[in-house]
């Protein structure tokens, strides 16, 4: 069974107050309804509380007998005033909380999504897709820490008012009843106590068995042509319900747990009831307590029974808002790869000269030693070499998507560690081996959120001419607007790879980087892309890799590769003698 989290580091228990402290940030945007919140709650709860001292009033008239149509009439018309008025305010505070708690949750999701787009590659190997989306949908939903963060804090806050309002109210009418009263509620703090851990636990297991099943569904999906082209339909549903089971079983034992302890809660409020029924009445016989007095305690005991459920709700929801702040924590404490520099030189004008010096890179192994050689702006410089040679790292660390771990990258002298990370990828176009496209419009594609104002579209036509685009795009009835599908699914191999170079160009890049981009294109198409660049920007620094030897003989500078070592570095048109290059391209096309 697919499993994302065991790998992992065991998470460190979160507190409850820990928990609050991760909060605190949160709230300051939203001050003003939380300053509402502290204050229209206790005056709601002053009249639910006050309400039974009205009743308390009609009851003693009544035994006493002096009980009158205007004394009911007044008392009744209190009564209602009061229910009236906590009825309004309770759907004021309500619908304040529910806006809130969603408030909390777009708050949470865009602060983590933030977080992980500043994240390097490091971060995407050792967490799955599935995971990572859990944390970001489910640990942080409304339901959950998104629930917890107001509806979770202000109910309980609401509670212990109530709690701490009825008790006041009690214990003016009776002391004795009020210490019947407290005695569930040291049932309720031992009971918390012994169950915290267990809900921890049960919580914590739920939400791994979420990202489970999310990871599965998301590896599965993504390889989902591969997987019927074997035709494994059957083992991936079976595995699939493996997964789906093993999920529910963490989530029933989570529910059967909550269940429990919310009954629980509840219970020993109503233990509450029958202790002060039993007191209280014996206290009523003995003509030492109004009949009106017991019926009001009786009334603040199922007054205290939804606050108590509350007050259970908060702890056992608050465990559980814990272990999503520990899932949210662990992608946060996540350490960056790639850091912004305190200050920053702006991306330099003029011709550029890139060098790697002496550049290193380790895996489990080494991947890249003393890597040096030089690119300069107006050539195309092609990185050869067997697979696994290290030709992709090397281009991944020009918009610094990696580091190197020795060594130096260097821009006009400068170390592209001091440039301004945003600037320097601004100027920059990218096109990796297998383009990624999202399922939005050919022109979305492409602008990719860029806007130039006045030129886009011209930018756009100039982009698409030079990837050799324009005549496929009259095929398509929708042009520009044509929605491509889930990862480009509705367009060739060919023309993803078009696609992702016309958005590597349109922002007319000082430095173009293309990693096989081509390997999908027809030699004849091949050609007119490679003319049609030379004329887009003849000052452009460009590094490809590339698989064919046609493409390499026409390069300015070739660097031989192999087992991440420089061999030789010579023109194409001289690097076609070494014996290593022979050997590799043996038999590949020459001539287009």
């Amino acid at each position: 069974m697919p499993n994302s989290i065991n790998s992992k580091p065991s998470m460190s228990d979160t507190s409850l107050l820990d928990t609050l402290r991760w909060l605190l940030p949160f709230w300051k945007p939203f001050r003003w309804r939380l300053v509402a919140l502290l204050v229209l709650t206790p005056v709601a709860v002053l009249f639910n509380v006050w309400s039974p001292l009205f009743i308390k009033r009609i009851f003693d008239a009544l035994q006493t007998g002096q009980l009158s149509t205007g004394f009911l009439a007044q008392q009744v018309g209190a009564i209602l005033a009061l229910g009236v008025g906590f009825f309004l305010l309770s759907l004021t505070l309500q619908s304040l909380r529910g806006m809130t708690n969603f408030g909390f949750e777009n708050a949470f999701r865009l602060r983590l999504s933030q977080v992980i787009l500043q994240l390097g590659r490091g971060f995407f190997y050792r967490f799955r897709t599935g995971d990572v989306t859990t944390r970001l949908v489910d640990d942080i939903s409304e339901k959950k820490l998104g629930w917890f963060a107001c509806s979770g804090v202000f109910r309980f806050y609401q509670a212990l008012i109530t709690v701490v309002g009825s008790l006041i109210f009690m214990a003016r009418l009776n002391g004795l009843l009020t210490l019947v009263t407290l005695i569930p509620l040291l049932f309720v703090v031992a009971y918390y106590i012994i169950s915290s851990q267990r809900t921890v636990s049960y919580a914590r297991s739920s939400q791994e068995s979420i990202s489970q099943l999310n990871a599965y569904l998301t590896s599965t999906l993504d390889g989902i042509r591969v997987l019927k082209a074997y035709g494994q339909e059957s083992h991936a549903t079976t595995n699939f319900n493996g997964v789906v089971v093993h999920q529910i079983d963490k989530e029933l034992a989570l529910t059967r747990v909550r269940a429990f302890l919310e009954i629980a809660y509840s219970r020993f409020s109503e233990l509450g009831m029958l202790s002060v029924f039993l007191v209280g009445g014996w206290l009523v016989i003995q003509g030492q307590l109004s009949l009106g007095t017991l019926v009001a305690f009786n009334t603040y005991i199922f007054m205290l029974i939804w606050p108590m459920v509350d007050v259970g709700q908060f702890f056992i929801k608050g465990r559980q808002a814990s272990v999503s702040v520990e899932r949210v924590r662990e992608l946060e404490d996540y350490p960056p790869e790639i850091l912004q520099t305190p200050r920053p030189k702006p991306f330099p004008t003029g011709p550029l000269h890139l060098r790697f010096a002496q550049v290193d890179y380790t895996f489990d192994r080494p991947a890249l030693q003393q890597v040096s050689f030089d690119a300069t702006s107006g050539q195309v410089t092609a990185l050869a070499g067997a697979i696994g040679s290290g030709k992709s790292l090397l281009l991944d660390m020009v918009p610094r998507m990696i580091e190197p771990h020795q060594g130096q990258v260097l821009l006009n002298g400068v170390p592209l560690q001091d440039y301004d990370l945003n600037a320097l990828r601004s100027r920059i176009g990218f096109v990796s081996q297998t383009p990624s496209l999202f399922s939005d419009t050919l022109r979305e594609n492409i602008l990719f959120g860029q806007d130039f104002g006045d030129q886009t579209e011209a930018r756009l036509l100039e982009a698409l001419q030079t990837a050799q685009f324009t005549e496929e795009l009259v095929r398509f009835e929708e042009g520009l607007e044509t929605v491509v599908g889930q990862r480009g699914v509705r367009l060739s191999g060919g023309q993803k790879q078009r696609i992702a170079i016309a958005r590597a160009l349109v922002g007319r890049p000082d430095i173009l980087i293309l990693d096989d981009c081509t390997s999908a294109l027809d030699a004849e198409t091949e050609a007119h892309f490679w003319s049609a660049l030379q004329a887009f920007n003849p000052r452009m620094l460009v590094l490809l890799v590339t698989h064919r030897a046609r493409t390499l003989k026409d390069a300015d500078r070739v660097v031989l590769l192999e087992a991440g070592q420089v061999l030789t570095v010579a023109s194409g048109a001289v690097i076609q003698d070494h014996p290593r290059f022979q050997s590799l391209y043996a038999g590949a096309e020459m001539a287009g």
